[in-house]
C-alpha cells in the first residue's frame, strides 16, 4: 500500500481530503483510506468510482497538511459522515451518467 494526500476543492465550495492508496489496482475504483485516532485506531476503506470530473479540482497535499487540515476542521465542529449515505450517492451518480451516455449513443 502506497499512501498519496489529496485535497479536492469543489466549485460549489465543498472541500474533501483524503488518503489514496495509489497502489490499488482496480481502474474504475479509487481506494481511499480514513485513519482517526481516538483511544485507539480506527480504519475506514472506502472503494470510490473514479470520477473524471472531481480529478479536474484534486491536489496532492502533504501529510502534514492532510493532518492540519482534518484536527482544523474536527475543531470547527466537522461531524463524520455515513458511508453508506455517500456510496448509495455515488452509485447513482455513476448509473446515471451511464444511462446518459447510452441515450446519448442511441439517438
Amino acid at each position: 500500500m502506497k499512501l498519496s494526500y489529496i485535497r479536492t476543492d469543489f466549485p460549489n465550495g465543498r472541500t474533501h481530503i483524503l488518503m489514496r492508496d495509489s497502489e490499488s489496482t482496480n481502474p474504475e475504483l479509487v481506494h481511499f483510506l480514513l485513519v482517526l485516532s481516538n483511544n485507539g485506531t480506527l480504519w475506514v476503506d472506502v472503494f470510490w468510482p473514479y470520477d473524471e470530473e472531481s480529478e479536474g479540482f484534486t491536489r496532492r497535499i502533504s501529510e502534514q497538511q492532510f493532518w492540519q487540515f482534518f484536527r482544523e476542521w474536527r475543531l470547527q465542529g466537522m461531524i463524520l459522515g455515513d458511508n453508506s449515505k455517500v456510496a448509495n450517492m455515488l452509485a447513482r451518480k455513476r448509473l446515471s451518467k451511464k444511462q446518459r451516455e447510452k441515450d446519448a449513443l442511441s439517438n
